[in-house]
C-alpha cells in the first residue's frame, strides 16, 4: 500500500512539473505585481490631519469638516492628508476608506480614545498642535506652518463668529 502511494505521488510531482514547463516562462512582472499587492500596508501619520470623533454626525465633526473646505486646496497643494476617524467605523483617508487600519488602534496611539480632536502631524512624524474644539482653516495652516499667504497685503485675519457662537455655547 505504501509502495502504491510513493508511485502515485511521485507520477502527481513529475506530472505537475511536465505541466508547468510546457506552458511557458512564468510571467514575471505579473508574480512581483501580485507579491506587491499581497505585501501589508504600511502606515505612516506623517504629514497628515487626523479629524477624531465619537460619530460622523456629531456637532463638533460636522462643523469642522465644514469649516476645513476652504483649505482643501491648501492641503492639496501642501501634499496633507486628511484622515477622519469615527466612532469603531473604518478610518477614511482623503474620502477613501482604509479597510486595513483599525479605528480603536489608531485612537489608542493618537491618545484619543474618547472625544473630539483636531492634531496635525508634521512631515517629522512630531505632532504639532491637538485641538478639542473645531478650528478654522486659516488657523490650522497658521499652526501647521503650511506656507500659505494671507490675504492681500498680509492683513491679520478677522476674528470668527462661527468660533465667538461655539465658544460661547
Amino acid at each position: 500500500m505504501g509502495l502504491t502511494l510513493l508511485i502515485l505521488a511521485t507520477c502527481i510531482l513529475f506530472g505537475g512539473i511536465a505541466y508547468f514547463a510546457a506552458r511557458g516562462p512564468l510571467p514575471l512582472p505579473d508574480i512581483k505585481a501580485a507579491i506587491r499587492e499581497a505585501e501589508p500596508k504600511r502606515f505612516s501619520p506623517r504629514n497628515t490631519l487626523f479629524i477624531i470623533g465619537p460619530t460622523a454626525n456629531h456637532n463638533a465633526c460636522r462643523m469642522q469638516r465644514r469649516l476645513l473646505k476652504p483649505a482643501i486646496a491648501a492641503l492639496i497643494r501642501e501634499d496633507v492628508s486628511v484622515i477622519e476617524v469615527y466612532g469603531q467605523a473604518r478610518p477614511t483617508k482623503n474620502g477613501e476608506q482604509m479597510e486595513w487600519l483599525d479605528a480603536s488602534l489608531l485612537r489608542h496611539a493618537m491618545n484619543a480614545d474618547e472625544g473630539f480632536f483636531v492634531i496635525y502631524v508634521d512631515a517629522d512624524g512630531k505632532s504639532l498642535f491637538r485641538s478639542e474644539a473645531p478650528m478654522l482653516a486659516r488657523d490650522i495652516i497658521d499652526r501647521a506652518r503650511l506656507g500659505v499667504e494671507r490675504g492681500p497685503g498680509g492683513a491679520p485675519p478677522k476674528k470668527s463668529l462661527v468660533l465667538k457662537k461655539l465658544r460661547a455655547a
